[in-house]
């Protein structure tokens, strides 16, 4: 449920006329504050063991901030089609750097479905010239995928000690205070009734809800099977930002982007039968 969900975060990035800063600053305070009405009234607080735990919790957060600006920032520059299936990358990237989290060794087949994953992402873009809006859309999407999937493997390895709701509650308290400085425009969004109802939704059903599962979902998976499930998020993101905004992929898309997906796809099958 929670890949349904978030597979449609992206409209917001195009219904939002705000920097992505102010987007996520917004999306983080008032998810953060929903989730932590939740936890206090359930009479659970956000105390954690130890001062070590929380600095590792905070940093995680931070990661996910950046990631966010720059998913939707990769987003508000090309378009949403090459926005996600850049991001999409993740499972490889992940793949790629969860045994060395893990003290293993990188898997050669997981290198090779990289290369063909970055030769997909060539054919999304006309050229390679910072000048194009195509090609910053793939950059900056590509160090989303990055920061995502540092933040996937680290929170799995802290999701053992703590609740989906209370890692996310105080990842969401870090991105806010280290991206507030840059919300430029925050008022203005938060006080106008229809950007403010965009960043409720925003923030209670595709943020605190809908992460709240992804994590959850880390204490029965391993971060690269659980992504198997997120590849199906760009072909229905795609089609609501069609059908929505009315942005139609040309054809390059889909076939760089189909190549990407079918890596991802590949890596983590192939990876969860191990």
């Amino acid at each position: 449920m929670s890949v349904l969900i978030m597979g449609n975060v992206t409209l917001f990035a195009k219904l939002l006329p705000f920097p992505a800063s102010t987007i996520i600053s917004g999306r983080a305070v008032i998810a953060f504050l929903l989730l932590a009405f939740f936890l206090y009234s359930r009479g659970k607080s956000l105390a954690v063991n130890s001062r070590n735990d929380l600095f590792k919790i905070l940093g995680i957060g931070v990661l996910f901030g950046v990631h966010w600006v720059t998913y939707f920032h990769s987003i508000q520059v090309s378009t949403v089609a090459i926005g996600m299936l850049s991001l999409f990358t993740y499972p490889l990237f992940t793949a790629i750097m969860e045994p060395l989290f893990d003290g293993k060794r990188i898997d050669v087949f997981s290198l090779i479905l990289a290369l063909l994953a970055f030769i997909g992402l060539g054919f999304m873009v006309p050229s390679f010239d910072w000048d194009d809006a195509n090609f910053q859309g793939v950059v900056w999407g590509l160090i989303s995928a990055v920061l995502y999937s540092l933040r996937n493997i680290l929170t799995k390895q802290m999701h053992i000690h703590y609740s989906s709701s209370h890692l996310l509650a105080l990842q969401l308290f870090a991105a806010s205070a280290v991206l507030l400085p840059f919300a430029s425009g925050l008022w203005e969004m938060i006080s106008t009734p229809k950007y403010l109802l965009y960043q409720v939704v925003l923030a209670g059903l595709f943020t605190a809800f809908a992460h709240t599962l992804w994590i959850r979902s880390f204490a029965k998976l391993p971060v690269v099977t659980a992504g198997i499930f997120s590849t199906i998020s760009p072909f229905y993101g795609i089609l609501s930002a069609w059908f929505f905004l009315g942005e139609t992929p040309p054809e390059r898309i889909w076939f760089g982007g189909g190549v990407i997906l079918f890596c991802a796809v590949m890596e983590v099958v192939r990876t969860s039968g191990k």
